[in-house]
């Protein structure tokens, strides 16, 4: 009787922490949704833009205005990592990569970076940027945005969602324009594949320099994929498609960086 009594208690404590794991998964993603909902889109731009960096190559060692611009990334914790794109890095030099953003104190001044390849997914199009040190001290980036990611990738029910890009589209024949524009749109599909395996489908239209810009979904804020351009299908038919993303991408490009 000892032994049925003691066998239940356990069961049922067992339930209860299992409650209260799936609860606070819930209450976090709730948590997350409304606070997006509590603010305004035109604040909650203005926060994310503070995430979002300008990429490009050095073209003098000691010029930072001379600089050949790649693209776009985001920021993705408070250390000074930032995801992007990988083939914004075809045939630039890693050795003089740098990133520039614009001060969330004063928006009219920008900084500029060096930074390093952090680590290359080989099986897809997602690619990590470092900043090692600033003013001679590991880099910390809490006064940036970071933009959190998914636990894990529900394609099935983001279809039709709501979503938008931010990032530095190449607007004018110099290319340096540092001021973040963002575009609106939807997710038309998230099962279609080509290069490494699945792919979100955006409606909306893209321009080159959105490459590596996060996918944010409305809803929650979360970066949910990483801009790759018009893939398969040409830019007059208006979609753009872009590399999902989630922690398990994080995760994978620190721990292979760490082990080296």
């Amino acid at each position: 009787m000892f032994i049925r009594k003691t066998t239940l208690f356990k069961i049922h404590i067992s339930k209860i922490m299992f409650n209260i794991i799936i609860y606070g998964i819930c209450f976090s993603s709730l948590a997350l949704s409304q606070e997006t909902e509590n603010q305004s889109l035109p604040i909650l731009i203005h926060n994310y833009r503070n995430g979002v960096v300008h990429v490009g190559q050095l073209q003098d060692e000691t010029e930072t205005k001379n600089i050949k611009w790649l693209g776009t990334a985001f920021l993705v914790d408070e250390s000074c990592t930032f995801a992007t794109a990988k083939h914004i890095f075809n045939n630039a030099n890693r050795e003089k990569l740098v990133i520039r953003f614009q001060l969330p104190s004063d928006l009219s001044k920008v900084r500029t970076l060096r930074a390093r390849v952090l680590y290359e997914d080989s099986k897809s199009d997602i690619a990590f940027l470092k900043i090692d040190s600033f003013n001679n001290q590991p880099c910390n980036s809490k006064n940036l945005y970071s933009f959190p990611l998914l636990v894990e990738m529900a394609k099935d029910s983001l279809v039709g969602e709501a979503i938008f890009i931010i990032g530095y589209p190449m607007l004018s024949s110099d290319q340096n324009i540092d001021y973040p524009a963002v575009r609106q749109g939807i997710i038309s599909s998230t099962n279609i594949k080509f290069s490494s395996g699945p792919m979100i489908l955006l409606d909306l239209f893209g321009v080159p320099g959105f490459s590596g810009s996060p996918v944010i979904l409305e809803k929650t804020g979360q970066a949910i994929g990483v801009i790759f351009g018009p893939g398969p299908t040409k830019r007059n038919y208006g979609f753009e498609w872009a590399t999902p993303i989630c922690q398990g991408d994080y995760l994978k490009a620190t721990e292979t960086a760490n082990k080296k």
